[in-house]
C-alpha cells in the first residue's frame, strides 16, 4: 500500500494500482529507450506487474501501533514483504520469463536486501540469483546492456509513478516528498550524457512535466485511490473503513 497521511484521511493506493500506472506511463516512452522492438511488450508486461505480489496483502491492510498509520510498502514487515515479493515474481515469470527476470533483479537490487544479513535478505538473495541464472540458461542469452537498460526503464516508470501517488497534487517542489526532490536518477536512462537527472515537477493540481522530455507526446493517465476517514477507522476498524470506502479517480496528464 501507497499512504499519504492528511488532517483527517488516509490516501490509500494498492501497490498493483500504482505498478499499473507506471505500466501505462511505459508506453509512452519512446520507442527507442527499448533498444529493439521485439523487447517493448516483455518490458512493459514487467514495469505493469512488478509489485503483484502485493495484491493479497493489499486486500488486507493492517495498522501499524507505532506509527498510529496503516502499514505502508517501506514498513510492513520485512518478512512477509520479502516472502509476497517472491510470489509475485513467481507469478510474472510464469507468464513471461523475461519480465520475471527483470522483476527478479530489480527487487534484488534494492539496499537493504541486497545488503541484508538478515536470514530472510539472505534466503531471498540467494533464491532469486539461482532464478536468474536458471531463466538465463532457459532464454539463452540475456545481453547485459540491454537488461540493464530495461531495468532501469522500470525504475524510471516506477518513480514517475510513485511520484504522483506519494505527493499531493500541485506541490511545491519545497514541499515535494524527500525521495523527489532532487530527482528520479540518471537521465542515461534517456541517452543523456553527463551527471543530469530526471526530473519530475507538479505544473498544476493535474499537470506532471518530466524533463528530459522521455515521451513520444503528452498523455493523460487515471490512478484509483480511497480517501478513508481517520474516524471510520478509530469506529470501525482499518480493514471496514478501507473496503466500506469507494474508490475514487485522480487524473493526471504526463507532459515533457
Amino acid at each position: 500500500m501507497v499512504i499519504r497521511e492528511q488532517a483527517e484521511h488516509f490516501i490509500m493506493i494498492e501497490q498493483h494500482e500504482h505498478a499499473r500506472l507506471s505500466g501505462e506511463i511505459a508506453k509512452h516512452l519512446k520507442s527507442e529507450y527499448f533498444i529493439h522492438e521485439k523487447d517493448r511488450q516483455d518490458v512493459i508486461y514487467a514495469i505493469t506487474q512488478h509489485d503483484r505480489g502485493w495484491i493479497r496483502l493489499d486486500a488486507h491492510p493492517i495498522w501499524n501501533e507505532v506509527t498510529n498509520a496503516p502499514y505502508y510498502f517501506v514498513d510492513y514487515p520485512y518478512a512477509v514483504k520479502l516472502k509476497m515479493y517472491q510470489v509475485g515474481i513467481q507469478e510474472v515469470e510464469s507468464v513471461n520469463p523475461y519480465a520475471g527476470y527483470l522483476v527478479s533483479h530489480h527487487f534484488s537490487t534494492f539496499p537493504d536486501i541486497k545488503n541484508g544479513t538478515d536470514p530472510f535478505s539472505i534466503s531471498f538473495n540467494q533464491e532469486e540469483k539461482q532464478r536468474q541464472d536458471q531463466l538465463e540458461q532457459q532464454l539463452g542469452s540475456i545481453q547485459e546492456t540491454e537488461m540493464k537498460q530495461h531495468y532501469h526503464l522500470l525504475q524510471l516508470c516506477d518513480d514517475l509513478s510513485l511520484y504522483v501517488c506519494m505527493n499531493e497534487p500541485g506541490v511545491s517542489k519545497e514541499k515535494e516528498h524527500p525521495w523527489f526532490q532532487k530527482g528520479l536518477g540518471s537521465a542515461a536512462v534517456l541517452f543523456q550524457e553527463g551527471t543530469e537527472s530526471v526530473q519530475a515537477c507538479w505544473k498544476d493540481e493535474d499537470t506532471v512535466e518530466v524533463q528530459p522530455a522521455p515521451f513520444s507526446k503528452s498523455f493523460e493517465a487515471e490512478l484509483s485511490y480511497r480517501k478513508v476517514a481517520k474516524k471510520d477507522i478509530q469506529d470501525k476498524g482499518l480493514n471496514k473503513a478501507y473496503h466500506e470506502t469507494k474508490p475514487a479517480v485522480q487524473k493526471i496528464t504526463y507532459t515533457s
